[in-house]
């Protein structure tokens, strides 16, 4: 094949990079390991020849990767395409957040609101600046304090977060799209709680899926997750995400990775 997998062998769920590792090697794909220094820009040394690399690890070692090489064809990733804005203009109301605020922390917290009224808020990139919660607005100034005294945060005072009112999810999937096909999948939560199992599965959910695929996809390959609030047939888009660097759960890895080895053929 004409593709090499660049797999962080560090700072990632163990299982995944074993299960990767022996995808290629069952496939005979090409892949070498990478160790990523925390908190060290300096990308680790891999080889760059004629096939195409396809790198898989932390989202801080994805992002230089997309930063100082220049967008390499081998992270399926845009800086513009995967923002909440943007799919909230494409799905519009397919989306879970499609009556979301997009504002700044610092222009949040100045609004008038009550104390113990509660909002969901998350960041508007795909950075993990910061994980995606339910609070109350009386203690966002502190959570806000908190966060930004660290150095090495991505997020700042007027980083762009996303505001809405809490849903009341009741299940949580992570569907595998390549060059347009689901080529896996796996239940990841329920009820708030992480439960993984790659059968829990439901029909109706992927061919509300494929129908929004077919309408815009935010690269050629992503993760998209997926909600049911509480009525059977009710499914929304939570978001997208970069598949270099998602969690797998219990979606069948092979199955991706050989999707994707097979992209640059």
């Amino acid at each position: 094949m004409n593709t090499r997998f660049i797999i962080q062998n560090n700072l990632i769920a163990e299982n995944d990079f074993k299960e990767i590792q022996s995808a290629c090697i069952r496939n005979k794909i090409d892949f070498e390991e990478v160790r990523v220094i925390p908190f060290v820009k300096d990308l680790p040394s891999f080889t760059t020849d004629e096939k195409e690399n396809i790198y898989y690890g932390s989202t801080t070692f994805i992002d230089n990767i997309y930063n100082t090489l220049n967008k390499p064809k081998g992270v399926f990733f845009d800086s513009e395409a995967f923002l909440i804005s943007n799919y909230i203009d494409r799905w519009g109301e397919y989306m879970l957040n499609s009556e979301a605020k997009i504002t700044t922390i610092n222009e949040f917290i100045m609004e008038d609101h009550h104390d113990k009224d509660l909002f969901f808020i998350r960041p508007n990139k795909d950075d993990k600046s910061f994980d995606g919660n339910v609070m109350e607005f009386g203690k966002l100034r502190n959570w806000q304090d908190s966060i930004l005294q660290f150095d090495d945060t991505k997020l700042l005072a007027d980083s762009k977060i996303v505001v809405s009112k809490p849903y009341n999810i009741k299940k949580e999937w992570r569907l595998f799209v390549v060059d347009g096909s689901i080529v896996s999948g796996s239940l990841y939560r329920e009820n708030f709680k992480l439960k993984k199992s790659r059968f829990d599965i439901p029909d109706e959910m992927v061919v509300f899926a494929l129908d929004r695929i077919s309408e815009y996809q935010p690269a050629k390959a992503f993760a998209i997750d997926i909600a049911n609030c509480g009525d059977e047939h009710e499914y929304y888009i939570i978001e997208c995400g970069c598949i270099n660097s998602v969690g797998f759960y219990h979606a069948n890895i092979e199955r991706i990775i050989v999707s994707l080895a097979t992209l640059f053929e």
